[in-house]
């Protein structure tokens, strides 16, 4: 179990977790203990910051969460877990908060399974309503893997093709042979 003594003290002295501040506000004051006058908040946090800043606000995070001065509703008796939870909240809070994104709304890119492919979502839906281990159940999450290899195909060809643009855009065709600055510039103009 992590050392809670301070926080017992703290519980039973003064009332239970009184003095708690929430994990944004812990984040944020991190990121102004750090940064100080240096922060731009037109900039996202995680832009300002070096790894062995973000390094050092994970681990006072990480004593303010064992000492009782930051909220955390689970038990603390594994450092791992909550060294790694530590590290999700911090991230989500850089992308989250509008003090720390550079002041943008944050919208998520994939609200969940299938969210951007209508018809996976739709097999997701019929897959609910099938009981596992019937034919039927079978079929469906079959027909829900093959619409994931399609859809990394998809992406595969779209992030080949996105490489290829940028490759062809970048492509200095003055200093290609002659016999080939017809044959790029064909390439560049078609992409234009």
């Amino acid at each position: 179990m992590i050392d809670c003594t301070k926080r017992l003290i703290k519980n039973v002295l003064g009332g239970q977790m009184s003095n708690t501040i929430s994990q944004k506000a812990a984040v944020v004051n991190e990121v102004n203990a750090i940064l100080g006058s240096n922060f731009d908040s037109s900039l996202t946090a995680k832009e300002q910051l070096t790894n062995d800043q973000i390094s050092t606000i994970k681990a006072n995070i990480f004593t303010n969460i064992t000492n009782g001065l930051v909220s955390y509703s689970k038990e603390l008796n594994d450092e791992k877990e909550l060294t790694r939870y530590i590290s999700g909240m911090i991230s989500n809070h850089f992308r989250k908060s509008k003090e720390l994104n550079g002041g943008n709304s944050y919208t998520p890119t994939n609200s969940g399974r299938g969210a951007r492919d209508t018809q996976l979502s739709e097999l997701s839906k019929l897959l609910g309503t099938y009981t596992e281990g019937t034919e039927e159940f079978s079929q469906i999450v079959s027909a829900i893997d093959s619409r994931k290899i399609e859809i990394a195909a998809e992406k595969s060809i779209k992030s080949t093709e996105k490489k290829r643009m940028k490759d062809l855009a970048a492509l200095n065709t003055d200093a290609l042979p002659d016999g080939m600055k017809a044959l790029a510039e064909n390439l560049v103009n078609g992409i234009s």
